[in-house]
């Protein structure tokens, strides 16, 4: 696929702390119960400085901040690590995907003079944000990004649109403009199952239920019927960024959708990825250099001309394309 030297991106899950319960997040069970795989950890600097070496971040090129499970301002060494990143590689572009409804002013303007950019998750305004942001605070996450533009941060405003919240795409991207943010993407979802979701609480009852929107079921209903009908051509956008992806146990994978050590062993998707690659390198065990000398990435590569692994077909097939068009800037 490509060697060490090649590594130009990582992709890091820095914790998977996250007060937020979005019901259709791995973290927990619709929201409700927390899934029994997940280990609640966090990247300390000594353990980032120790997988990521001073020549290694030199390198690299960005480093992106999100993961599958937790939310990066939630670790409780993620400006040190930033500051780590930027000090050893002053070129590096550094940005990350946050819910903003956590840490202070101080913080925040900390991020703005490291110069990372930040995408925040609002989906809506204070009447309909928390119906998905469930835990988190319409007013403070506005403060905080507030605070973090004035002091010349890079901000964009990301919002999942369902039922509920469709009608304020208009004045929420008014609104991200008078703040100050640098961009504004509404983004549709395939989550859904039988044409709602249930929201459950920590007894496992349905406490909401969220409705898609005509262009989330229009979407899922043409990527499920693409996969049904085409074998597609692999298109590894980690391949083509030449990117890593880091969870916060140290596990190693091309990407987020290949980092399967938490996913229910009976998914799909696991057994067929264990079938065919059978292994979770993790740096705790072993360096990201002895990695890609295992071939353990061109393993994963030699499946794309035979039998594929699902989850690449899934993600990065020739269908990927039809995702895009509902997806509006």
């Amino acid at each position: 696929m490509y060697n060490f030297k090649d590594i130009r991106d990582v992709h890091l899950e820095l914790t998977t702390k996250c007060q937020a319960r979005c019901p259709m997040c791995p973290r927990r069970i619709n929201g409700g119960p927390m899934n029994p795989l997940i280990e609640i950890t966090d990247i300390e600097l000594d353990t980032f400085k120790k997988w990521f070496p001073t020549d290694f971040v030199r390198q690299l090129d960005s480093l992106f901040m999100c993961g599958n499970y937790g939310d990066p301002i939630m670790s409780q060494d993620c400006a040190l690590i930033l500051d780590y990143l930027k000090t050893t590689n002053p070129k590096i572009r550094l940005s990350m995907h946050t819910n903003g409804s956590a840490r202070d002013t101080v913080f925040w303007k900390e991020l703005a003079r490291l110069d990372v950019r930040v995408v925040f998750g609002i989906d809506g305004l204070s009447d309909t944000h928390t119906f998905y942001r469930i835990n988190t605070d319409f007013d403070r996450i506005i403060d905080n990004a507030s605070q973090f533009i004035q002091a010349g941060g890079h901000a964009e405003w990301h919002m999942l649109i369902f039922q509920h919240n469709e009608h304020q795409i208009d004045e929420c991207h008014r609104l991200s403009q008078q703040i100050g943010f640098k961009h504004f993407q509404i983004k549709h979802t395939t989550r859904f199952v039988d044409g709602k979701f249930h929201v459950l609480n920590d007894q496992g009852k349905t406490i909401n239920i969220l409705y898609p929107t005509e262009k989330s079921k229009q979407m899922t209903g043409k990527v499920t019927q693409y996969l049904s009908d085409v074998s597609p051509t692999i298109q590894c956008k980690a391949q083509k960024y030449k990117q890593i992806y880091v969870s916060a146990d140290g596990t190693v994978s091309p990407c987020c959708w290949l980092d399967f050590n938490w996913i229910l062993p009976k998914q799909e998707t696991r057994i067929d990825y264990m079938d065919k690659i059978g292994v979770f390198p993790n740096l705790n065990n072993t360096s990201l250099e002895n990695i890609f000398n295992s071939n353990f990435f061109n393993d994963i590569e030699r499946t794309w001309t035979s039998d594929c692994l699902k989850e690449c077909s899934k993600q990065c097939g020739s269908f990927d394309k039809l995702r895009a068009q509902f997806n509006e800037n």
